[in-house]
């Protein structure tokens, strides 16, 4: 199982990304996530050759609106 990523913040996405690969895009995208994080999202995945992987296009819309619905507030010097 390969635990580096081929792609690249300078590299254009992929159509689809191991959990590998889908956490580095996200990471570097949106917010800081662990590729077993990606276990417990509701996205559709693909089983070839038992390897998970899933549509980028999904995986970044459910990203950005877990950013956009995510707490948040104003901090102030104490």
């Amino acid at each position: 199982m390969r635990k580096t990523t081929a792609w690249q913040p300078h590299q254009p996405l992929p159509q689809y990304a191991d959990k590998a690969t889908a956490a580095a895009i996200i990471t570097h995208h949106f917010f800081p996530i662990s590729p077993r994080t990606l276990e417990r999202w509701p996205l559709t995945v693909r089983r070839p050759n038992k390897a998970t992987i899933y549509e980028v296009d999904e995986l970044m819309a459910f990203a950005e609106e877990k950013l956009n619905s995510a707490y948040f507030y104003k901090q102030t010097e104490g």
